[in-house]
Formats: C-alpha cells, structure tokens, sequence
C-alpha cells in the first residue's frame, strides 16, 4: 500500500509541476508535446523500415516508396531535434522567470515577520530560492526526457512482443525493482541535502566572509583567514561524508542492476540466434531484434536515471509548493480604511515574545498618545524598543493585550492600506544598490519619476549635499554591486535612507536610531529637518543619543521590557531616577570630551 501511494504521490507531483510549462508558456509547450511522440516514435519506425528493406534487398529489391518512406521519417526526427532543444531553451528561461516571481509574489503576500523566525521555514525558504535558477532546467530537461523515452521504451516492447512476449514481460518486471530502489536512493540523497540545508549556509557564510568587501578590513586586520577556512573545512567534511556514503551506495546498486539488465539482454540474444538457426525468423527479423533490445536496454537504463533525477527535482518542487502553500498565523484580514486623521493611538496591556524565546520581549505595555505628538523611547539595550515599533507596524502581532488607532483595533485596518501610512527609518536600514532616483523614490514609488519630490526629499533627507559634492544624478547607481555604481559611507547611505522615508505621505514617523551614522553636525541638521518636516504628524524616535529627547513632547522609558516610566523630559529628570541616570551618565560622558 506505501508503494502504491508513493507511486500516486509522484505521478501526481509530476503532473502539478508540469503545470508549471502550462503557466509559463503555453505556445511553447504545445509545440513540444506535439514533438515528444514524434521524436519518441521515430526510432521504432525506422527500424521496422530498415528490416522491410532488408528483407526485400536480400530478394532483389528494394521499393522506393520505402526509401521515401525512411528518409522523410528520419528528416523529420531529425529537425525535432535542435526545434526542441530551441523550444526547451526558451520555455526554461520562461519557467525560471515564472517560478522566481512567483516566489516574490509570495514574499509580497507574507505581511508579518513571525515565519522568518522559525528555523525550518527559513531553511526552506533558502533552499527553494537559491536553487530556483537552476531547479526548472532540471524538470524541464529529466520530464520531458522520461515522457520521450517511456514512449520510446513502450513502442521497442511491441516490437520484441511480437517475437516473444515473455522477453517484453521480463524486461518490464525488471524495471520495477530498479525504479523503486533508485527513487529510493535518490529520496536519501535529497533528504540528505535538505538536512545539510543548515551547513550549506554556514560553509557559505564563512566563505563570503573572506570574499565580500564588506568585512575586508577587520578580516585582514586580526587575521581571520585561518579560523574561517578551518571552520570552512570542518563543516564541509561532515557534509562530504553524508553525500558520499549516498553516492556510493547508488553507484553499487546500479552496477548490480546493470548486471542483470546486460544478463537478459544476453540471453535473448541467444534465444534470438536459436529462433534464427531453426529458421524461424529472417535476416531483417534478427536486425528488428538486436536493435530493439540494445534500443530498450538502454532506453530503460536511461530512463531509470532521468526519472530518478527527476524525483529529485520533484522533491525539490515538494518543497517549492509547500512554501506557495504557506499560511501565516497572524491574520491580516482586516478591511476597514485607514481614518483621515491619527486622533490617537493606544497600547493597552500589550505583552510579546518572540517566536522560539522563553520571556517576554514586552511585558503590560499600557500608553495612549494623541494625533501630532513626538514620543522618545529610550532604554537600554534589550529593552525592547524597536520590539514595540515593531508591533505598532504590525511585522508581529502580540500575544496579549490590544494596539488600537482611534479605539479600533489594528488588526481590523486594511494592512497594505495601514502600512502606508508609516514612515520609516530603520537602525538596520537597507542598501539598495540601484540609481539614485530609485533608491530614494522606493519611498513612494508613485513619485518616482517626480524630479522636484526627490530632490527635495534629498535635501530634507541631509544627502543633497553629498549629491552636489560628488557630482552625482538621479540614474548613478549606488554600491559596488553593478557597473558604473559608486561606493557611499556609512552616513551618507543613511541619509539616503532617511530621504527615502521624507519621500513617503506619512502621517506616522517611525525613526530607529535615525542618525547612528552621522557625525554631531548632520544629527542636528537631520533632527531640525524632523522638527520642521513632521509638524502634525505624528513622530516615534529611538535613540541612545538621549541630547535628542528634548525635541520630543514626551519620553517612553523601558526597562527590560517594561515601562519604566512615560512623562516629559522636565519631569522624568526629576522624578525618575533610572532616566535620570541615564542621562546624566550621558551628559557626563559629553562634558569630559
């Protein structure tokens, strides 16, 4: 019964990433389905022929309707050729594009962060997105290769039927034991892969450790080289030793099963020369036999190999249509607009951990701000800071308590429509290497091609400058990465991302460490930009530098994980001595510079 439903598993497998070509390319995929039985039949034809024309030379003669016959079956199996390697060629870079934006597409419908948190998600999602440009030439290549040879396969089995069925039969029940051990084989080898999936990265980032720019001056600087190649070889070899025990195992196997394939074939060869000698079949009868069975042999060796190759791929397919298929926890149905106008907004008992950790990143988080106020949350490190804006943004959803705008849960907002509504600076802020104007008009794509608002932007954003001194334009690339791109420092892809979030019609501000990067002159520039940009609007900031929590109208205090206190900076100076330590160890520590 297992085998019987892992057979059902993979037949249907196969036929659902086949539907893949379908959505990918329909007109090319038409025409290689039209081809596959041409090319699959083809051989068969040809030797039937070839054994009539034996047959009637060995008599004298030779009709021309059967040369005729031959050549125009062998030109047309012959043009499917290179019509179907064109055809294959076309349809893979269509499929690799489908399945790649599909898996975006994906991406875009995952609103929340709490999937990326989990390890085996992650691991999946590594493994079908990096092997998703090579992946589809692999079903294409084995699927359409399988299809052609059983065809094949299937016609050379009538043609030996019809000298002995019991050599047909033979060589059929032989397959069944080889198939099932390779697809067995060939599952290990997956799941082996799929388990090394964790090493794989590792090996991976230790050897981008060593090649990247981006770590090049602390690698040279203590000589890391050693330990990451050490550390490199170490993981490797463990993976090594799973991947061959594997490999070998399929490659004895494979010799014993090609032992006994070779075994039949040899014994009905003799059984043909027999049936010859006895004369019971002709010259061109024997030509039919001997080219069958070395066509079937090979046929089905072959077979045996694409299409246990092809489970592999399937497996990988398994695990690309389980990501499709993912669901989210959190539910982010909600379908009310977003109000016109921010009244308030409140936390109300609002306790979370992360997916995996056994205490609460926030523990009773209860406060209410109104429309247009500026809230400093300060803390230590650890204290759950951007954990709680993070929350406001809806990335997580909190296992107690409420978040509510205007008294309405957020949970009921349209989320594409919430989302919107914020602007965003991150402290782990994202490059994105891709000219200027794109960089910064990622704020609000609708502005993009809007000169004026970019410009602006820029120079609300403290990058103008920069702009004007290296002589850039809005098509330079940023970074490294592509042709003609140009490097920035730390402080000016900072203000390229603050930029960015001046391009967006906030009525939220969310700024995580906005100007961690910048020295004392652009932070105070930067912050006068806030001060006069984000009037009537409300404003959460994030800071260690606590100088700036003077621009704010009220100050949040965590303490792990809890308020520790909320009020006005006047009156936290005063009245709570954990902020003012903070402070004035802060304060001390400029004075002594």
């Amino acid at each position: 019964m297992k085998i019987i439903k892992n057979v059902k598993n993979y037949i249907f497998l196969y036929i659902h990433s086949f539907s893949l070509f379908w959505k990918a390319s329909r007109g090319s995929s038409t025409i290689l389905l039209f081809l596959i039985p041409i090319q699959a039949l083809a051989p068969a034809a040809l030797i039937k022929i070839a054994q009539i024309m034996l047959d009637n030379l060995l008599h004298g003669n030779v009709p021309n309707s059967l040369l005729a016959y031959w050549g125009i079956i062998f030109f047309i199996s012959s043009a499917a050729i290179p019509i179907n390697t064109s055809l294959q060629g076309i349809l893979t870079d269509k499929l690799i594009a489908f399945v790649n934006i599909e898996l975006m597409k994906k991406s875009k419908s995952i609103n929340g962060l709490t999937l990326f948190e989990n390890p085996s998600f992650y691991d999946n999602l590594q493994l079908v997105s990096s092997e998703a440009s090579w992946r589809p030439v692999n079903l294409i290549v084995f699927g359409i290769s399988m299809i052609r040879e059983l065809i094949t396969i299937i016609s050379m089995l009538f043609l030996l039927g019809r000298y002995n069925p019991w050599i047909a039969i033979i060589l059929i029940l032989s397959i069944i034991p080889q198939s099932l051990v390779s697809y067995h084989i060939q599952q290990d080898s997956f799941e082996t892969m799929v388990t090394r999936s964790p090493d794989a990265r590792k090996i991976q980032y230790y050897s981008q450790a060593l090649l990247t720019a981006k770590d090049a001056k602390e690698v040279r600087l203590f000589g890391m080289f050693d330990f990451f190649i050490k550390e490199y070889i170490k993981v490797y070899k463990g993976m090594h030793f799973k991947m061959k025990k594997v490999r070998l195992k399929q490659m004895w196997i494979s010799l014993v099963f090609l032992g006994i394939s070779v075994s039949l074939s040899i014994a009905s060869l003799v059984w043909m020369i027999i049936v010859i000698e006895q004369g019971k079949a002709s010259t061109g009868g024997f030509l039919v036999f001997v080219s069958t069975l070395t066509a079937t042999t090979d046929g089905v060796y072959s077979s045996i190999e694409n299409s246990s190759l092809l489970y592999d791929t399937l497996l990988y397919m398994q695990k690309y249509f389980d990501f499709m298929n993912v669901k989210e926890t959190n539910t982010y149905s909600g379908e009310l607009s977003f109000p016109s106008n921010v009244k308030n907004i409140s936390f109300d008992k609002v306790s979370f951990k992360y997916p995996g950790q056994k205490n609460n990143a926030l523990t009773n988080i209860s406060f209410t701000i109104t429309s247009g106020e500026r809230i400093a949350i300060v803390g230590e490190n650890g204290s759950g800071k951007s954990t709680l804006v993070k929350l406001l943004m809806r990335f997580y959803a909190p296992q107690q308590g409420t978040i509510e705008l205007n008294r309405t849960s957020i949970t009921k907002f349209n989320i594409q429509q919430y989302r919107k509504k914020f602007g965003a600076v991150f402290q782990d802020y994202s490059k994105f290497y891709l000219p200027l104007r794109e960089s910064i008009g990622l704020g609000n794509p609708e502005l993009m091609s809007n000169k004026e608002k970019i410009i602006n932007a820029m120079k609300d954003g403290g990058f103008f400058e920069s702009f004007i001194e290296k002589g850039l334009n809005l098509n330079t690339i940023l970074g490294k990465q592509f042709n003609g791109g140009i490097d920035l420092s730390g402080g000016q892809w900072q203000k390229v991302a603050i930029s960015k979030s001046f391009m967006a019609n906030s009525q939220i501000l969310i700024l995580d460490e906005p100007t961690a990067s910048l020295d004392p002159r652009s932070e105070f520039e930067i912050y006068q930009s806030f001060i006069k940009l984000t009037k009537n609007k409300t404003v959460f900031f994030i800071t260690h530098r606590l100088s700036a929590v003077k621009l704010a109208d009220k100050v949040l205090v965590l303490k792990g994980g809890k308020i520790n206190g909320f009020a006005p900076h006047c009156e936290l100076i005063k009245k709570n001595k954990y902020y003012a330590d903070l402070y004035n160890l802060q304060a001390k520590s400029f004075q002594s510079n």
